[in-house]
């Protein structure tokens, strides 16, 4: 008989979520130690203090070494603010936040976190990504378990570059349509957690369609706002939890992260473009290979209006470029789990066949 166990992060949201601290934190202790760089530093440290002053908890920073690696982990196990520390909050974007809850995991103390820009969904996730220190990837890893608690300042969020949001919008477009892929077929396979993930991602579409374009105007003008709110929720909160419950090596990815990964071969894709938007392009490519046309319309639509890629010059990728690429996408483990198979072939067609759509629409 399986014995499964599955964690659901509380949060708060909103332009004071801050203030929940002392509420949310002091049951596990009086000091925190944040892990974090010092642009995000630079940007919340006057909302953290603030909303901690006359509390319980009180904070100290330690920076965050640069990289989500095992090593940086290991350096700050020795550091004696974080030996004394009752709780770990991991502030920041990805690999800070990563570094954090690794941290977290090594040490078995509680861990809490702050996401400053919604370009992913790592505040939420057990899943981390890490990097040898010359920043080569290296492998992923699944902490015990999520946080305790995320703390979604629309405040931050706001003041964030826009880009951040745009990326991930971007990369939250691709989570309904890898995950049921991915699931086609294997419904008799699912455990219960997995069958409830698969049914949450095909709530992570909508949000996006609806509050996108708006979130990206609030955010280009430091406006925290009901569409900030939902986006970021979107991101955090809904695909996070697919992540959490679904297998993430079978159900969590497809054809969309498989071409991003690839792509990073190319020096143009490593120098100038975000994970979340060739993931979006890789989006539209999954449902155009799998013939899904009224989503790839709608989808083609959203994306004019959020300028996200919808062609290989948007990403600065020629054709004649493709084929190594192609080839390496089929060997990614993003394509293991899929109701058919995938081969380079097939996805040069269904990327010429997305020109010609681009065409069409022009």
């Amino acid at each position: 008989m399986a014995n499964n166990t599955v964690f659901f992060p509380g949060y708060s949201a909103g332009e004071n979520a801050y203030k929940e601290i002392d509420k949310v934190c002091s049951p596990y202790g009086t000091k925190a130690v944040v892990i974090s760089d010092e642009i995000s530093i630079n940007a919340t440290k006057k909302y953290l203090d603030e909303a901690t002053q006359d509390g319980i908890v009180k904070i100290d920073y330690i920076l965050f070494p640069g990289e989500a690696s095992f090593e940086a982990v290991e350096d700050l196990e020795q550091n004696e603010i974080v030996k004394n520390a009752d709780m770990i909050f991991c502030l920041g974007g990805g690999k800070a936040i990563d570094t954090g809850k690794l941290l977290a995991h090594r040490m078995n103390k509680p861990y809490f976190t702050f996401p400053t820009i919604a370009s992913t969904c790592a505040c939420n996730s057990a899943l981390g990504i890490y990097y040898y220190p010359n920043h080569e990837f290296r492998t992923f890893f699944r902490v015990d378990r999520p946080p305790v608690h995320i703390f979604i300042s629309t405040k931050v969020i706001a003041e964030a570059p826009a880009a951040f949001l745009w990326a991930g919008i971007g990369d939250g477009m691709s989570k309904e349509t890898e995950v049921r892929f991915s699931a086609r077929g294997r419904e008799h396979e699912l455990t219960l957690e997995e069958q409830a993930g698969v049914a949450l991602a095909a709530c992570c579409t909508e949000p996006l369609l609806k509050y996108g374009v708006q979130a990206m105007e609030d955010c280009r003008n430091n406006r925290a706002s009901k569409a900030i709110e939902e986006v970021a929720l979107n991101i955090f909160i809904n695909t996070g939890m697919v992540s959490n419950m679904v297998d993430s090596a079978k159900y969590n990815t497809s054809l969309a992260h498989a071409f991003f990964n690839a792509s990073t071969t190319l020096p143009q894709i490593e120098a100038r473009h975000k994970h979340g938007e060739v993931v979006s392009y890789g989006t539209l490519l999954l449902l155009t290979l799998d013939k899904q046309y009224d989503k790839l319309e709608r989808f083609f639509d959203f994306y004019k209006g959020m300028e996200l890629p919808t062609k290989l010059a948007d990403l600065e990728i020629e054709v004649d470029e493709l084929d190594p690429v192609l080839e390496l996408a089929v060997q990614r483990y993003d394509l293991d789990v899929v109701p058919y198979e995938i081969t380079p072939a097939m996805i040069k067609d269904a990327i010429l066949e997305l020109e010609e759509y681009n065409k069409k629409r022009a």
